[in-house]
């Protein structure tokens, strides 16, 4: 997809309906992958991955923003499966039916995890907390949780180096891992 979706975006923003069509197609395999490794571990879930994905193509279509590249079209993703899930679980919590969203962590070495819908709402709030004190360490953080974008991803749609994604990632997880008390 590296290559082939920024000639598919250059195309598209050109009005090539065949670019459009593909580059649509290019990113719900993408977020699809994403989607079935966060909840697609947990059969009980309420949310599929098809579902999830569904929504987030849904909201990101609707928003009428043409990506600019490959990278800030994992980062528009990883925004809309973000707001996706977290939507999903306020809307558990409100009908009080309790946890079963997916175990999902911030990474191989993380402690944090996310079990429940409580819990994913607390770290959404520890998400936004790390946001006001560090904007583009949250949105590397939600870069690679939520888009599955690797350090050079993140790096290309922030517009920094790669070694500025990995000590903004390094602090956002030790932070995150502070204020969820892991």
């Amino acid at each position: 997809m590296a290559d082939t979706a920024s000639d598919w975006i250059e195309r598209s923003r050109s009005g090539d309906a065949a670019a459009t069509v593909a580059l649509d197609e290019a990113l719900y395999a993408q977020l699809k992958g994403i989607a079935e490794g966060h909840v697609g571990r947990n059969p009980a879930h309420s949310l599929s991955a098809t579902a999830l994905v569904h929504e987030a193509v849904l909201r990101l279509l609707g928003s009428g923003r043409t990506p600019e590249s490959r990278a800030h079209l994992l980062a528009l993703g990883a925004l809309k499966m973000q707001a996706v899930l977290v939507d999903h679980a306020r809307r558990r919590q409100a009908d009080k039916r309790g946890g079963g969203l997916a175990a999902i962590t911030l990474g191989a070495a993380d402690d944090v995890s996310v079990g429940d819908a409580q819990a994913f709402l607390d770290l959404q709030v520890a998400i936004e907390a790390l946001e006001r004190e560090d904007e583009r360490a949250a949105r590397a953080v939600v870069h690679s949780y939520f888009g599955g974008m690797n350090a050079e991803e993140s790096a290309l749609a922030l517009q920094v180096s790669v070694a500025t994604v990995e000590r903004d990632l390094a602090f956002g997880r030790a932070f995150l891992r502070r204020r969820l008390g892991s």
